[in-house]
């Protein structure tokens, strides 16, 4: 039962997304010849690399809340509840990365370039959606069949 709903499909989608952009910058800040990196496991000068704890923390909850939801699929109400707070949180994500840039961004000097791999992050978002809705779908099916009976 578990792998025939469409939205245990979206959810892993999404999980895989969140993993793969963990591995990957999301900004690049060049200033004449430096280049510093922002991302979950990547953060700093090359040479001097580190983790950033706020963007790996929201990235590990994002994709722990979204597996962790393909499983919750006997207590429809819970799933989708938990579906939308990791919703919320993925896009406290992308709030906590335009801060980033925005406040790297006005330093003098500092120009931003957008990595693709922002996209990722995006893509989940958007797949917990489609998640959600499908959730809701199911929801309406089974207040319909319970009013039949």
């Amino acid at each position: 039962m578990v792998i025939q709903r469409i939205q245990s499909l979206y959810l892993l989608i999404a999980v895989i997304f969140m993993v793969v952009f963990a591995f990957f910058p999301a900004l690049s800040f060049q200033m004449a010849d430096k280049t510093v990196l922002y991302g979950a496991l990547e953060t700093g000068r090359a040479g001097s690399m580190h983790i950033d704890p706020l963007l790996l923390t929201l990235v590990i909850l994002t994709s722990l809340l979204a597996l962790i939801d393909i499983f919750l699929f006997k207590n429809l109400q819970r799933q989708m509840t938990v579906c939308f707070v990791d919703i919320i949180i993925g896009l406290a994500m992308l709030v906590a990365i335009g801060i980033q840039a925005f406040y790297v961004g006005n330093r003098d000097g500092w120009t931003v370039s957008w990595q693709w791999y922002l996209l990722l992050p995006i893509l989940s978002i958007v797949f917990l959606m489609m998640a959600h809705k499908a959730m809701s779908r199911d929801k309406k099916k089974l207040n319909d069949a319970y009013r039949l009976r």
